[in-house]
This record gives structure tokens, sequence and C-alpha cells, in this order.
């Protein structure tokens, strides 16, 4: 599998704002254009008599449409340019949201146009987009909210793109961040191993704690529990030669602690390893433990 450098990374980026969106905007823009002219032709030719109040309306549209269309068309063509300036940034977090930012300076260039094409004033555009801000953020506060969170998760960065985290603490999931949107985050349990993922609603990340493993190594641990008569003799001296056998065997430098609880006499292990691999070489571990404390007829 090929290594994903930043400007592979700045590809995704631009396929992602250039393919997807802006073709469906520009489109969406020109067929609502090209239908309101065609209504417009119509009365104009006298093939249908269309009320001047509809053709009033249908010119706006047209006026308002063809501002989009061209806004789209301009972002279409300049955002690689755009994007290129920043291909040194860093994370591929920082690109995504500078190309987001981009899109809405250009649409909101486009609605400040077509207001003032209507004869609006500074204070009236003022007014009006403050009056339907409001309105607007009261009926979709929800989604707001989960912009919000996506707008905190891309510049705080509790856990960037490749990151494995964990999320909650008795009820968590794991996995390793795949995307990071406008309303869910993307993480698989399994990369290396298997194609399944789960979304996770944005504002969870502001309820639950968050563990971020990074990409390299990180601390584990698990417990080994015996009962009074299943202790082993000379424990200490087992767990010296013991401790020396994972190192030789696994090349992992491992560190055990014995202890006691109410449930009983136990074994704290700790050791370093990698997300993907935390599992295998716990139950590793866990058989060269059982093998050299507990023998088989002990």
């Amino acid at each position: 599998m090929a290594k994903k450098t930043p400007r592979t990374g700045l590809i995704y980026v631009k396929s992602k704002l250039v393919h997807k969106s802006l073709n469906t905007f520009f489109m969406f823009f020109v067929f609502l254009t090209a239908v309101a002219l065609g209504i417009i032709a119509v009365d104009e030719h006298q093939i249908f008599d269309v009320p001047d109040v509809l053709i009033g309306v249908l010119t706006a549209l047209v006026v308002i449409f063809l501002s989009y269309a061209i806004a789209t068309l301009f972002t279409k063509i300049t955002v690689n340019r755009f994007l290129n300036y920043f291909e040194e940034l860093g994370e591929i977090e920082e690109r995504i949201l500078m190309g987001k930012m981009y899109l809405w300076f250009v649409y909101l260039i486009a609605t400040l146009v077509v207001f003032s094409y209507f004869g609006g004033t500074v204070s009236n555009i003022a007014l009006f987009l403050g009056l339907i801000t409001t309105g607007f953020a009261f009926a979709i506060r929800d989604i707001i909210l989960s912009y919000f969170i996506w707008f905190i998760l891309l510049t705080k960065k509790p856990f960037k793109i490749g990151d494995y985290i964990r999320v909650g603490e008795d009820d968590y999931l794991e996995g390793q961040v795949k995307h990071i949107g406008l309303f869910y985050v993307v993480m698989s349990p399994m990369p290396e191993m298997s194609e399944d993922y789960f979304k996770i609603p944005n504002k969870v990340f502001l309820e639950k704690p968050i563990k971020n493993y990074g990409r390299g190594k990180f601390r584990n641990e698990f417990d080994m529990y015996f009962g009074m008569d299943e202790v082993p003799e000379n424990l200490p001296a087992k767990i010296e030669f013991l401790k020396e056998k994972v190192w030789n065997s696994l090349d992992i430098s491992v560190n055990f602690f014995l202890g006691a609880d109410r449930d009983g006499v136990k074994i704290t292990v700790y050791y370093k390893s990698t997300f993907d691999r935390k599992e295998q070489i716990r139950h590793q571990i866990t058989s060269m433990m059982l093998n050299e404390l507990m023998p088989v007829g002990n």
C-alpha cells in the first residue's frame, strides 16, 4: 500500500472540493437558470401568457442563480491554485479548513452582489443578514453545534486523521480516525484487517472523554489474578525470568508489578505497542504467564 504523503493528502482535498461539491452546485444553478430563462422566453415569444409578477420573480431568480453559478465556476477554477499556497501548511485538517473557508468567502461575495443588485444598502444588507442568520441559527441549532465542534476538532486538534483514539470510558469505542467531517468522525476499529468503520456524531466528542493513543507505541496494561492457593512459589524470581523471556521472544520491554486488592492477589502488566498489535501482544504475554506461573499439573 502506497504511503500517504502531504501531497497525496492535498490531492484528496482538491478532489473532494472540486469534483463533488462544486460540480453539483454548478449544475444545480445552471439548471435553475435555464428553467427560468426558458419560461421568460416563452412569454417573450407569446407562446404562453405568463403573468408579469411571475416574470419579475423569474428575472430576479435568474440574477440570483447566475451570481451563484459564476461564483461556483470561479471557485472551481481557482480552488486548486488557492490550496497550492497551503501545500506546506502541515496536516490535512488545516487544508480542509482553509478550502472550506475559501468556498464560503466566495459565496458570501456572491450574496452581497445579489443584494447590491436589488438596491440594498450596506445597513439594510447587514440588518437582513442578521435577521436571517438569527432565525436560521435557531432552526438548525443542532447542525450549528455540530459545525462548531467540527471547527474545534480541526483547530484545537485533540486528535488528527490517522491517530488511534478511544472515546468514552466504560462504554467506549476505539479505532483509527479516518475522516473528520461536519457531522461525523469516521473511525475504523481494525484498519489493517477489516474495512469496517463506524461514524460518531461530533457532539459525542464534547460530551465524552477522549484518549489519544497517537500513531506510534503507547502504554497498555492488564491484570492477572490468582487465588490464594494458586500463588506460585518463588514468584519474584519467576517474574524476573518471565520478563527476560518476553524480551527475548517478542522484543518488547515489559514490567510486572505484584499487588493485591479485594479480588485477590494480582500481577499488573505494563507494556508498549502500537494500536493494531496491542491485543496480539497481550495474548502472547498472557500465554507466557500461564505457562511459566501456572504450569499444567501445578
